[in-house]
């Protein structure tokens, strides 16, 4: 078969094939080119610009017939894919290879054979040259000719829904308890990822599809003012979060002092301050008080006077404060609240003995969960009130114990005393 050559009646030269601009060209198998006036069907035709992604490695694309076409005739062929592919002429007898991110420019100078001959130019040698404005993508945006990381800020109130396209998106949610569920992993790209923060009232859910895992659970739960990333591991198929605070989990220090073995009469936790502290005396040597100062921080102490020394006392003040020193008295335990500035003592306890609060009338020391104003109090010094209903009923009074003295407050009735109502 002699192949057709195309010649103008008027000119006897060859006429130009239709020309056709631009187009893309993803393979993955061998290419041949036609000219744009004997393209048939879906075959590829040798447009002036063509933009090549190949799938793999060792493809060939063919340029078109040369004696079909036109002197001058020219394609720029831009590889934007991942692998190298080769150039041959219509004949498969030379060949040219692009790699990845260069571009070539093809044109021709002899039409007079099937093969012709084409000079070529090379683009972008050595570094890629690409307008910032068509390479940014999902995260990414052109600013003055530059790409820069970027993020879109979605404001929702009920579940999204989130998948590929989603990646580099930050959810913020805006209501009560929610959901984010995330994609099936078979459906991501490597790298995605995306941000979240909970803006609402309740918990917000970020919730996986089986088998894929979230910090190796099914879910989590991020809770009123919660932010963080979601990143997809493509060699797990699970996920994790990046800034994401983890649960508190509380953990109690403790520490004994020997205070026979202190030099001096402080000892310092500004430092260092246990939780537990439980102070012992190993040889009963020491004869004055040991003023111990805690950090300037909130916490809560539990504190222990295990020195068995008759009137021997331990002193806590924070550092910096003004408040006058916790005695803590030996045989004694105190649970106390550090506010940074003072110290609260919440409970004072002894082996076999609880110590209350004073007290008062209104609010009684020793009270119930459905009368808390009926109860017993300390009405000072050696006096004990009894109140019912926030008033006082009676009073025992022995501060002066050669004068003690019982007040009653209202009638008192004797049943077994006839006419006992006094």
């Amino acid at each position: 078969m002699t192949t057709p050559v195309y010649t103008s009646p008027f000119t006897g030269t060859v006429v130009t094939p239709t020309d056709v601009s631009y187009y893309p060209l993803a393979f993955s198998s061998d290419q041949e080119l036609f000219w744009p006036s004997t393209v048939n069907g879906s075959q590829p035709p040798a447009a002036r610009i063509i933009d090549c992604v190949a799938s793999s490695t060792g493809l060939v694309v063919m340029l078109p017939a040369a004696n079909q076409g036109t002197l001058g005739a020219d394609i720029l062929f831009r590889n934007l894919g991942a692998f190298e592919f080769t150039i041959v002429d219509n004949t498969n007898s030379t060949s040219v290879t692009i790699a990845p991110g260069l571009s070539k420019y093809f044109y021709l100078i002899d039409n007079t054979t099937q093969a012709g001959i084409w000079n070529n130019v090379t683009f972008g040698a050595g570094t890629s040259y690409a307008d910032a404005s068509t390479l940014y993508g999902n995260g990414l945006a052109a600013l003055n000719g530059k790409l820069v990381t970027t993020q879109n800020t979605v404001n929702i109130t009920s579940t999204p829904t989130i998948n590929d396209g989603s990646r580099a998106a930050t959810f913020v949610w805006n209501a009560g308890t929610g959901n984010l569920n995330l994609p099936v992993y078979s459906t991501l790209t490597t790298g995605w990822y995306i941000g979240f923060r909970n803006s609402g009232t309740g918990a917000l859910n970020i919730n996986t599809v089986t088998p894929s895992l979230i910090n190796n659970q099914i879910s989590i739960t991020a809770n009123p003012g919660d932010s963080g990333f979601v990143f997809y591991d493509v060699s797990t198929q699970n996920f994790y979060t990046v800034g994401l605070t983890a649960a508190a989990s509380a953990s109690f220090t403790a520490a004994t002092y020997d205070v026979d073995a202190i030099p001096g009469s402080t000892l310092n936790l500004a430092s260092y301050a246990p939780i537990i502290q439980t102070y012992i005396a190993q040889s009963g040597t020491r004869t004055t008080t040991l003023a111990v100062t805690l950090p300037a921080i909130t916490q809560i102490y539990i504190l222990v006077n295990n020195t068995n020394q008759s009137g021997y006392n331990i002193t806590f003040q924070n550092e910096g404060s003004s408040q006058p020193p916790l005695i803590l008295s030996t045989g004694n335990v105190f649970t106390v609240l550090s506010d940074g500035v003072n110290l609260y003592p919440l409970t004072q306890s002894s082996t076999g003995l609880f110590y209350a609060a004073d007290g008062t009338a209104g609010a009684p020391s020793y009270s119930f969960n459905n009368d808390v104003t009926t109860g017993l109090y300390l009405g000072g010094p050696g006096i004990l009130g009894l109140s019912a209903n926030g008033t006082q009923m009676i009073y025992i009074n022995n501060s002066d114990t050669l004068n003690p003295l019982t007040t009653i407050t209202g009638r008192v009735s004797a049943g077994l005393i006839n006419g006992g109502t006094y």
